[in-house]
């Protein structure tokens, strides 16, 4: 058996409502009925051209600097400013006790506190590895 059976309704109409007597009385003999207006809007009246006046000209379109000129004016605002100065970054606020790697003067790494390293192994930079920690390098000491 594939489909259900279908039987055909026939629906016959509602009864009729009973309307109901409505009393309606009379307030006032002077109604002042006011007929709906749609609400006012404004439109900018067109210009009016006549025969010898001169049509203006569309304004001038300024599209501004090529990305090649921004990229040149931005380095030479840095260099302006000291941005490509090298400067030795030091890691901020580190933990107490906190160790970082240190590059020695014979290419050995050891694990040194933040304080040994400012106090004693100056001089020497701060680099950071390619796996983003920061460690020291030493360097010899000028004579």
């Amino acid at each position: 058996m594939c489909c259900w059976p279908f039987v055909d309704v026939v629906l016959e109409d509602p009864p009729p409502k009973k309307e109901e007597a409505k009393e309606f009385h009379l307030v006032s003999d002077k109604l002042n009925l006011v007929p709906l207006q749609p609400a006012p809007t404004y439109q900018a009246p067109a210009p009016i051209y006549y025969a010898g006046h001169p049509i203006p000209e569309p304004a001038k379109i300024w599209y501004g600097s090529t990305k090649a000129e921004v990229d040149a004016q931005n380095a030479a605002l840095a260099q302006g400013a000291g941005a490509y100065t090298p400067m030795n970054l030091v890691p901020a606020n580190p933990g107490a006790g906190q160790q970082f790697w240190c590059k020695e003067l014979n290419d050995c790494y050891t694990l040194r506190t933040m304080t040994d390293i400012e106090t004693s192994c100056q001089p020497g930079s701060w680099h950071t590895s390619s796996v983003g920690y920061p460690y020291f390098v030493r360097k010899p000491p000028a004579t």
